[in-house]
């Protein structure tokens, strides 16, 4: 496979400290190497070094599409800036779109119309302006950006020249949120995206995914985050995760392997699975008590029959402490490879936030 490559340095105070906390800040989600002041990190997407070199901080990058090797350029960057507490410094990308300003992943759509599939999920049928084969390859992820006052001409994000994504603010600010795309028609240019309605007084995906009505536009910018070609699956998640679970379900090729324990509030929550896998799928019910605190998803994951981590995935995606609890759970009780584990914080307890 061809990797498109970028790389970047910039001159800082103590270059050693911001590598330090890429290692502190990324070891729980990647498999990272360490030699003196170099890291260097391998994923499914792609590798990369970052390394600490005469008073420089530099980056190299490689990854496997042009989507990923921007949305990783952004991620470092932003993390340059944050780690280092310098919040205005001057460096370029060499490489693979450098010179790129406008996002080539940022699509714009109009809703077409909205319903209920469940009593607390909704879908909104969204028609792509251009680019939607695009859009429904290369991963499951998208962040949409929702536009606060339909009224106004919308204003979208940019690149800086330091990879880094310049979102508008003011009163041109948009409220960004990741989503799954459920299913797409490319013929007729559509993407479902189904909406958790949540409760709480600042819930602006479930805002917008209750309130949209025909004709409001909305940006998206992806999608990222494939399933990577293994033989046995294990997925876990509450409401915010069904949506991607029944997607990589239903997209799973026949002779794979597929366990599913999914937490949902009562029966009514229930929806219709497709899948070509060897799939047992388990519906887990709170019945009430409030999501994150049931705990049905660390004991279906601590009783299930694990065989080892040979050509094995495990997904979790729910709340952000329970995704952590249950990570920790496996990689100590069960020696599961972090490599193996993919976990999603998709909400956190007590905040004032949505999916």
């Amino acid at each position: 496979m061809t990797l498109l490559s970028a790389q970047t340095s910039v001159a800082l105070p103590n270059p050693r400290a911001v590598v330090d906390a890429f290692h502190e800040h990324f070891a729980e989600y990647m498999t990272i190497t360490r030699d003196g002041e170099a890291l260097h990190f391998e994923a499914d997407y792609g590798n990369g070094t970052l390394s600490a070199e005469g008073g420089r901080f530099a980056a190299r990058v490689s990854c496997i599409s042009e989507n990923v090797l921007l949305s990783v350029k952004s991620m470092v960057a932003e993390h340059i800036l944050e780690f280092s507490g310098e919040k205005t410094l001057d460096f370029r990308w060499e490489g693979h779109g450098a010179e790129l300003r406008e996002l080539p992943n940022l699509f714009t759509g109009r809703v077409v119309r909205g319903y209920n599939l469940t009593p607390k999920m909704r879908r909104l049928v969204i028609a792509i302006d251009k680019g939607i084969e695009r859009l429904m390859t290369g991963g499951f992820h998208v962040r949409i950006l929702i536009i606060p006052d339909q009224a106004r001409t919308p204003v979208w994000p940019h690149l800086s020249k330091t990879g880094a994504i310049v979102w508008p603010e003011g009163e041109n600010e948009l409220t960004r949120r990741v989503y799954t795309i459920r299913s797409g028609d490319i013929q007729r240019g559509e993407i479902d995206i189904d909406f958790v309605m949540h409760e709480g007084n600042d819930m602006p995906g479930a805002h917008f995914g209750a309130t949209a009505a025909p004709g409001d536009i909305v940006g998206i910018v992806g999608p990222g985050g494939e399933l990577p070609d293994v033989e046995t699956y294990v997925f876990a998640g509450d409401e915010t995760a069904l949506p991607v679970m029944l997607r990589m379900a239903a997209e799973m090729p026949a002779g794979k392997a597929l366990t599913v324990y999914a937490e949902i509030d009562n029966e009514a929550e229930r929806q219709e699975m497709s899948c070509k896998a060897g799939v047992t799928w388990n519906w887990l019910y709170r019945h009430g008590k409030h999501a994150g605190t049931a705990g049905l998803l660390e004991h279906a994951m601590r009783n299930h029959a694990w065989a080892g981590a040979d050509g094995l995935h495990v997904f979790v995606g729910c709340e952000k402490g329970e995704s952590r609890l249950v990570k920790k759970m496996l990689g100590d009780e069960f020696q599961i490879p972090k490599t193996c584990i993919h976990t999603a914080g998709y909400w956190v307890k007590g905040a004032n936030d949505d999916h």
